[in-house]
């Protein structure tokens, strides 16, 4: 960001896009971090099957594995191409994939 490569104009929509997105999934009671850049880091219990279900809305995220060293299972998602439009059905979609799947009984 300091040394000029993305334009204050980008950055400052990246930023805008990030709080964003970190507000409606607060309001939706999903804990999730990104201080700065273009990402937001939320925390799920199955990075695996977080990515599916997400996947399975439409939505694209990469699972956590690949990004850190040291902590619990995560996805990342990129707000580069999200629209204003997109926030809150993104919002509402990992709230959905993080909450843990309803117990089954098989008879």
């Amino acid at each position: 960001w300091a040394d000029g490569a993305v334009g204050p104009e980008v950055a400052a929509a990246y930023s805008a896009r990030r709080v964003r997105l970190l507000d409606a999934l607060a309001g939706r009671g999903v804990a999730a971090y990104g201080r700065s850049g273009m990402n937001v880091w939320v925390p799920v219990p199955d990075e695996t099957g977080a990515v599916a279900r997400l996947l399975q809305h439409g939505w694209a995220v990469a699972p956590g594995a690949r990004f850190r060293l040291d902590s619990p299972p995560a996805v990342r998602i990129t707000v580069s191409p999200l629209t204003e439009a997109d926030i809150e059905p993104l919002a509402d979609a990992v709230a959905a994939a993080v909450r843990p799947s309803p117990a089954r009984s098989y008879r």
